[in-house]
């Protein structure tokens, strides 16, 4: 079974709500079932993101990248001034 990005990330999302429920255990005298809760929620979580296989590296020769030209459009230098000019127009609305 290949492991996929969904999977890893529904393996973090049950290591957080073990340390959520580890950590902000409701007050009460229910307060050490939750963090007893949390914490075999927590330990699940990591067994089951290490448990995941790491995909295989791939043997293939890479071609060295190369950066594409920047268009028109996508220059910061066009649209810094440009977010400026509306910033400072909102912030003289507003005033």
């Amino acid at each position: 079974m290949k492991t996929t990005s969904a999977t890893r990330i529904a393996a973090l999302t049950v290591i957080v709500s073990g340390i959520l429920l580890l950590v902000l255990a409701p007050a009460g005298d229910a307060v050490s079932s939750y963090r007893i809760l949390g914490f075999i929620l927590m330990g699940a979580g990591v067994a089951w993101l290490v448990s995941q296989r790491r995909p295989e590296p791939q043997t293939q020769q890479q071609q060295p990248y190369q950066q594409p030209v920047l268009r028109w459009y996508q220059s910061p230098i066009l649209w810094v001034p440009i977010i400026a000019v509306v910033l400072g127009l909102l912030s003289w609305l507003m005033m």
